[in-house]
């Protein structure tokens, strides 16, 4: 998997599959004090939890866990 994940910090690799996924688009043009939190939320808890959306999942997981840093 190319999704690599150490606690708070979060990272992708160049070309990385998730860098194409809706969620990933959704906010990775968003600054994060304009991420809506409970919009992150909402996507989160409609996510499948197989090995597929485990990229998305983390990303999402990350942008929660910022969210709480910056409040």
């Amino acid at each position: 998997m190319a999704v690599v994940g150490y606690e708070i910090n979060w990272s992708a690799t160049a070309g990385d599959p998730l860098t194409r996924h809706p969620l990933y688009l959704k906010y990775s043009s968003t600054p994060l004090g304009a991420v809506d939190l409970n919009a992150v939320k909402g996507d989160l808890v409609n996510c499948l939890l197989d090995v597929d959306s485990a990229p998305v999942v983390a990303y999402l997981s990350w942008l929660v866990r910022l969210k709480g840093l910056t409040a």
